[in-house]
């Protein structure tokens, strides 16, 4: 490098790591001073309050000054120059200098281009720390446990809410402790590394935590991993006591279907041990109807117990040809009683898994078998995209326009029924991530039938 700019490259490290806009004008000027290569020199900055050693930019500032910054490039000729200092297509400073005679006429330039770049990454390191507080202000007040570990258990970082969860006073003892210490069942964590390294993340995985002081906690997790592959970022959420106010639902529900099961079959006992000693006709009807209250009871029971069936059980993919065949096979006997003919066209579709699928199948297909009065059904499905669209369309009476915006909710009972024949079936499709709707079948202006729409994901992206 030529002797006159050598003292520019040792003035770099300390431009690079200027913090305001004094320090990289202060750094320039010291530059120049400290050099041999300049007779005199002054720098002239735009809004600025004229601080020591420097001038203000404005209609005062002689001739080349206003030149070079009018034209945003490199003034003069000869000895005398002046170059802008120029960030984002605005001026920010001109500096002037009268060089000595045989130094290189692109020195300034030289200068003024390094100060533009010193006041360039400055701004850059200042968004960078704003956005780098903002998101780190964000982790920190989150309420669900944030951490950053190795695959080894080694905590990297953690936000005060993962702290909290597992009982430490601080961050320095929980990442000292490591993630090893905070399981209750050391294969679980190999277990957990395991689905990470084949799946690369996991969604509501859940897992039982010790904290510091011994007691169980249970967390739902997300996690990936990042980097290459050696770093897991998560979070936890905190379901210890969902899961309590779960389990002690379950167990409240399973005890009284079982209490009520039991004394309605007992109650069923009695009303036909009455029912053969030799009553009246009239007492014989209300003997029937005493019957038809209880079986609706145990039906209602049935319907509860397939509610919680739903929610707790994985379902493997359904075949939905196999699934129809099976649920019209059922139904046949009951449409044949009715003169009821039964349509459906085989559609090679596969769907995600959805538990008692086949019930919401059954439930739609008995209410118009029963409640429609007509005399076909037809059950047709085909691919949309990433949806199946089942339709189940009838030839009958149609959908009551007082019930049609209910039919799927507690509100509808029909025949004597508890009502929840299609609300079950709407609860299933929902949970399963699906959508379920009624609607009339309209020829010129007249009912001629109801239309049942499924739309069920042809595959589950949920992974566990």
């Amino acid at each position: 490098m030529k002797r006159g700019l050598l003292f520019i490259e040792e003035a770099i490290p300390e431009l690079i790591f200027s913090d305001s806009l004094e320090d990289v004008y202060g750094i320039i000027l010291s530059l120049m001073d400290k050099s041999s290569v300049f007779e005199r020199h002054a720098l002239y900055v735009r809004g600025s309050e004229s601080p020591e050693n420097i001038s203000v930019l404005d209609e005062h500032s002689p001739k080349i000054v206003l030149d070079a910054a009018k034209a945003g490039r490199e003034a003069g000729s000869g000895s005398e120059r002046a170059a802008p200092v120029i960030v984002d297509g605005e001026v920010m400073a001109v500096i002037y200098a009268f060089q000595k005679e045989g130094q290189e006429e692109n020195i300034l330039g030289i200068i003024a281009e390094l100060a533009a770049a010193s006041i360039k990454n400055m701004e850059i390191k200042r968004k960078m720390g704003q956005s780098e507080k903002m998101y780190r202000d964000i982790i920190e007040n989150a309420v669900e446990g944030i951490y950053v570990s190795t695959l080894d258990g080694q905590i990297i970082e953690a936000n005060q809410a993962l702290v909290d969860f597992f009982g430490y006073e601080n961050k320095e003892e929980l990442k000292k402790a490591g993630i090893h210490e905070t399981y209750v069942n050391p294969e679980r964590r190999e277990e957990f590394v395991r689905t990470l390294m084949e799946e690369k993340k996991v969604r509501n995985y859940e897992i039982e935590y010790r904290k510091k002081d011994g007691e169980i906690v249970i967390g739902n997790e997300f996690a990936s991993l990042v980097g290459n592959g050696e770093i897991i970022q998560g979070i936890i959420h905190d379901v210890t006591e969902l899961k309590k106010i779960q389990r002690e639902v379950e167990f409240y529900n399973a005890l009284l279907r079982h209490d009520m099961w039991n004394k309605n079959q007992v109650v069923m006992g009695y009303l036909q041990l009455l029912s053969d000693t030799g009553l009246s006709e009239e007492q014989n009807i209300f003997i029937e109807r005493a019957k038809l209250a209880v079986r609706n009871n145990i039906s209602l029971i049935e319907d509860i117990k397939k509610l919680f069936s739903a929610r707790s059980r994985q379902a493997e993919e359904v075949d939905l040809d196999r699934a129809m065949e099976n649920v019209i096979n059922q139904l046949l006997h009951e449409a044949d009683k009715k003169g009821i003919s039964i349509y459906y066209m085989s559609s090679g579709i596969k769907v995600a898994g959805i538990p008692l699928l086949e019930e919401v199948f059954y439930n739609i297909l008995l209410n118009s078998i029963l409640h429609s009065k007509c005399r076909n059904i037809h059950v047709s499905a085909i691919r949309k995209k990433n949806l199946c669209r089942i339709k189940i369309e009838d030839d009958g009476v149609g959908i009551p326009p007082e019930i049609k915006d209910d039919i799927f909710s507690r509100k509808v009972s029909k025949s004597g029924g508890n009502g929840l024949g299609l609300y079950l079936s709407g609860k299933i499709v929902k949970m399963g991530g699906g959508s379920i709707g009624v609607k009339n079948r309209v020829e010129n202006g007249n009912i001629k039938g109801a239309i049942f729409e499924i739309s069920l994901p042809i595959q589950n992206d949920f992974k566990r």
